[in-house]
């Protein structure tokens, strides 16, 4: 099968490029696919990626679907979560045969292709203790594989906005990154497998709200990607 990945890059290109050539250095025939969100520092072109360009809001228009909600509560980096969530979802029509998606500041430490598993709606780790108590249980992001065609049969996506922090008024408990498939999924009964993704990855955090700490990061775990 082919080995989709999908990369939602926002702001800093060094770490996408970075994720991507860690990614290539143990698994080499993975095809990614990197969603350009960043209105200041775009991804920059490299040999054998597909950009998706939604700088501006060419693709998925963020300010017309935050302006739905005008009760929205107005925190967090500038609104991250809400946005990364559409970008996934509309992945879905991009890469119907599936992908495993994998942050933008995250660094591969071993090969992937144990994710791409067509048997299952998803690989990955469950953060079963969100960090926030209003958050719901949620599948980590970080590396992350979603069988689409799996998915569509049961009529799921990865955007629910009646239900996203900050844009829901239906109360806790509120979906982040990958709160909605793990929901879905479950109610639908659709195997999955559980995978210590620590143990593929180093993942920074944080990257998108602290612009300078990614260069003593990448200095740090610089084996990795070169």
């Amino acid at each position: 099968m082919n080995k989709n990945v999908a990369i939602v890059h926002y702001n800093t290109p060094e770490l996408t490029e970075a994720a991507i050539r860690s990614l290539w250095k143990r698994t080499p025939d993975a095809a990614v696919t990197v969603f350009d969100n960043s209105d200041r520092h775009r991804f920059r072109a490299m040999d054998g990626i597909r950009i998706l360009d939604n700088t501006t809001g060419r693709l998925v228009d963020f300010g017309a679907m935050l302006g739905r909600y005008p009760d929205k509560i107005p925190t967090a980096c500038n609104w991250g979560s809400e946005k990364h969530i559409a970008s996934v979802d509309y992945l879905f029509d991009v890469l119907p045969d599936g992908f495993v998606l994998m942050d933008s500041d995250v660094l591969v430490k071993k090969d992937i292709t144990p994710f791409f598993d067509p048997s299952v709606s998803w690989v990955g780790a469950v953060e079963y203790q969100p960090k926030f108590w209003f958050q719901a249980v949620r599948c980590y992001p970080f590396l992350l594989w979603i069988n689409v065609p799996m998915l569509r049969k049961s009529g799921i996506r990865f955007f629910h906005p009646g239900f996203v922090y900050k844009m829901s008024h239906q109360g806790p408990p509120y979906f982040d990154t990958g709160g909605s498939l793990y929901r879905d999924c479950h109610a639908a009964g659709l195997p999955c497998r559980e995978v210590d993704i620590w143990q593929y990855i180093e993942h920074l955090g944080g990257a998108s709200c602290y612009p300078t700490k990614w260069h003593e990061w990448l200095e740090k775990h610089k084996d990795l990607y070169m």
